[in-house]
Parts: structure tokens; C-alpha cells; sequence
């Protein structure tokens, strides 16, 4: 796969050129790219991606839920010894729930000529876009001698914690404090951080795609350390 993709391009990915005209199991013509990556989404299953240990929403209520999108899980709750339980049509509900125009009237909401999505399909983002790299973005913005923290949950498979070690490799920078534990709050293993001269990268831990959605008081412990300036 490493041979066959091109990994600087998204959706789709694209092949490296010469690892072509294979068929797929349907019996079209694709290229060794794709077959690839459809024996990955095999082997993987149904899971979501969004948190790899939290279930998928697989109800059909009242029209509610779609077991195909990724986007469904959003709050939580704490039970018993720290343990975190998510309930996969959690999301779906908060849509309808924000939808309704008298809660709309008590959030002071701006009401919206559709309907309201957490994550809606009206911004129509270019390929091109997609596929641009931000590394010169960070690069410029080393020069501004901002405080600049990165983070990723460590159960997000859409944007993975190695995929960010790995794109924070090709920037120019010196680590200072190598990987450690960070605490929260509550005196907990809240995730992992690495020290550079220009930055902070941190994990979080059992935080899926959405890290506050995931895990609210490690989130904002992370957040006011950033604002305070204070080390993880």
C-alpha cells in the first residue's frame, strides 16, 4: 500500500502511476491504489471512526440515525470508576434537539433557511484545498514567535496521533522535554506530550476525533495550561 498510494493526496487517494488498470472485486476496472484500500475498509469493518472503541449508530428511529456516517458521536458521560460511556445515537438526537426552533429562540440562535448539522455538507470545500499541505503555514508561523500547542486523541483514527508525529517530523524543529505523561485535574494519566523549541504536541487520552466531545475536562484542563502558558 505504502508502494501503490499516494498519501499527499485526499479523497480520493490517488496511485503513485505506474500501479495500475487491476479489478476489483466487482469486476471494474480500478487501480492497485484502490484495491488496496478496499481490503484495508474490509478488514477493518464497520467501526467508527471517529473513536475507534465507540460503537456505531445502527438505529433506524423516527429516521434518526445512519450507520454510514462518522460524525455520531458528540457527548458523554462518566460512570462508575472514571470509566467513559458513549451512546453511538447520542449525535443524532442533538441534531434534532437543536433543530427546534424554540430552543433556537433560547440559545439565540441565528435561524438558518435549512436545517442545522454538526457537520453540514453546505461548506463545499475544493480537492484542492484538501490536499494543500499546512507545513508552510507552520513554518511562517514560527517566525511570529507565537505559543503554539498541537493535540490529537489518542482513539481518533481521522486525524491519528501518528499521523501527526509523523507530519511534525518534516518541520524544522529541536525537541526540548522528550515524551511524558501529562496529568489532569483529577491526578490522572490525561495523555502523552513532547516539548519542542517552537511547539507543544500533546495526546489525550481515550479522546476521540472531537477531543472536547470526548473527554470535556481533560480538554479544558489542556486549554487553560495553554493560556496560562504552563507546562503539561
Amino acid at each position: 500500500i505504502n508502494k501503490a498510494c499516494n498519501y499527499s493526496h485526499l479523497a480520493p487517494m490517488r496511485s503513485n502511476g505506474e500501479h495500475v488498470s487491476a479489478s476489483s472485486s466487482s469486476g471494474l476496472s480500478t487501480d492497485e491504489c484502490d484495491l488496496f484500500i478496499e481490503k484495508a475498509q474490509k478488514e477493518m469493518g464497520n467501526i467508527n471512526i471517529d473513536n475507534i472503541y465507540a460503537d456505531m449508530c445502527l438505529e433506524q428511529e423516527g429516521g434518526l440515525a445512519h450507520s454510514d456516517s462518522t460524525m455520531r458521536m458528540f457527548a458523554q458521560k462518566q460512570l462508575g470508576e472514571g470509566q467513559m460511556w458513549m451512546y453511538p445515537c447520542l449525535y443524532d438526537y442533538m441534531e434534532k434537539y437543536l433543530n427546534r426552533k424554540d430552543v433556537q429562540l433560547a440559545i439565540h440562535a441565528s435561524t438558518l433557511p435549512y436545517e442545522w448539522n454538526g457537520c453540514t455538507m453546505m461548506v463545499n470545500y475544493s480537492e484542492q484545498d484538501q490536499v494543500n499541505s499546512m507545513l508552510p503555514v507552520y513554518r511562517k508561523l514560527f517566525h511570529s514567535d507565537l505559543h503554539i500547542l498541537i493535540y490529537s486523541g489518542d482513539v481518533d483514527a481521522i486525524v491519528p496521533v501518528t499521523g501527526t508525529r509523523a507530519w511534525l517530523k518534516a518541520l524544522p524543529l529541536t525537541e526540548v522535554v522528550g515524551w511524558h505523561p501529562w496529568m489532569d485535574s483529577k491526578n490522572q494519566v490525561a495523555g502523552y506530550g513532547v516539548v519542542y523549541d517552537k511547539l507543544t504536541f500533546a495526546t489525550v487520552r481515550n479522546a476521540g476525533h472531537e477531543v472536547p466531545g470526548y473527554q470535556p475536562l481533560r480538554a479544558l484542563d489542556m486549554f487553560n495550561r495553554f493560556l496560562k502558558n504552563q507546562k503539561l
